[in-house]
């Protein structure tokens, strides 16, 4: 059975989860399924970064239409009969005899957007999910929100798979580190890493303020896009000196980076699945999170979990950390819990559903 694979998220985010996860499955489909597999694309428009690193080879174009337009608009092509489509962003198509897939990463919009952009979003994913004979969510905390929000939909509909976490990350010696070109920051003092984007559920803001009680060998180092002049000013005001932006850095060096820090500073108050938590984790890098949405369910019992945003029960259990015994127990346990994660599975299980959702 041929599957058509709809790549438009490439050129929607620079970064992000969801071109890290599509990214992972789509080199292997490419290179285990490669008779099967082909790759719908825009005609003209500039990808991000990870579909350069990518080598796929049966590449079908959609006619040209701008992609700010064509992300809101079911397949323009048409497909053979008995084909699976699977969208990287809630796009589907409208031959009764193709096979819709979709998968659903969060409940974002949902829970922290209104008005217009909430509205076009809600009906867009909501096509998508009416559209689809199998839905993937990559938490079951994921899957908890869709039922939410679309009761209607059976739950043998809907598999949960989890996404993996990248070989890119793991230990690396002392003398390995000495190659960094921060390695003596992070050697001297005690960085508490922040990753990803800084919009308002993420509580980049808390995460300065937190840092900014505790005592000065304690900084923040910083991971992701630039930083605005309001976060510039925030940070000069609370933490002059004491933080470190490393901007969008590569794995390289971003294992690194979770290797030197001395833990993840994970204050998110919603996530979908949290694929940070295990990368720290490969990489012996302990996290201290807030107990809230899929954050547990990806943690386990090996990460630092604090009941909503209180500072104080933040600052004991970083500062827990110096304790030399917790720290070795969490990160070797840790390690073994994160093992459990990997887009090979996912890969698989998803060939898995594909079977299920097309017998006859």
């Amino acid at each position: 059975m041929q599957k058509y694979f709809d790549n438009i998220l490439f050129y929607l985010q620079r970064s992000g989860g969801g071109s890290v996860y599509w990214g992972e499955l789509m080199s292997r489909f490419a290179e285990l399924n490669f008779d099967e597999s082909n790759f719908i694309q825009p005609v003209s428009s500039s990808p991000n970064l990870v579909l350069s690193t990518l080598n796929l080879k049966r590449i079908v174009f959609e006619k040209y239409i701008p992609v700010k337009i064509l992300r809101y608009l079911p397949l323009s092509i048409s497909l053979p009969e008995k084909s699976i489509f699977h969208s990287s962003y809630y796009r589907f198509s409208k031959q009764s005899s193709v096979t819709n897939f979709v998968t659903v990463h969060d409940f974002i919009y949902e829970n922290y957007r209104s008005g217009m952009a909430r509205m076009i979003h809600q009906n867009q994913k909501s096509a998508a999910i009416n559209h689809a004979k199998g839905i993937i969510c990559i938490s079951n905390s994921t899957k908890k929100d869709l039922l939410k929000f679309y009761p209607h939909v059976t739950s043998k509909k809907i598999r949960v798979i989890y996404n993996g976490v990248s070989d890119s990350f793991y230990r690396i010696s002392d003398e390995e580190s000495k190659t960094f070109e921060h390695y003596d920051a992070f050697k001297k003092q005690k960085f508490l890493l922040f990753i990803g984007h800084r919009t308002s559920y993420k509580n980049f803001d808390f995460a300065i303020e937190l840092v900014a009680g505790l005592c000065a060998e304690y900084k923040l180092a910083i991971v992701g896009n630039s930083l605005t002049q309001v976060e510039l000013n925030l940070l000069e005001k609370n933490l002059k000196g004491r933080y470190l932006f490393l901007g969008n850095i590569n794995n390289y060096g971003l294992n690194f980076v979770y290797n030197l820090s001395y833990a993840l500073l994970y204050p998110s108050s919603y996530e979908g699945f949290g694929i940070p938590i295990l990368e720290a984790y490969r990489c012996g890098c302990p996290v201290v999170a807030q107990n809230v949405s899929a954050i547990p369910e990806i943690a386990g019992t090996f990460s630092l979990l604090v009941e909503g945003l209180d500072k104080e029960e933040f600052k004991r259990q970083i500062v827990s950390l110096q304790n030399s015994n917790l720290r070795q127990n969490l990160k070797e346990a840790a390690l073994i819990w994160s093992l459990k994660f990997s887009w090979d599975n996912c890969y698989n299980e998803l060939n898995d559903f594909y079977d299920y959702c097309t017998k006859d």
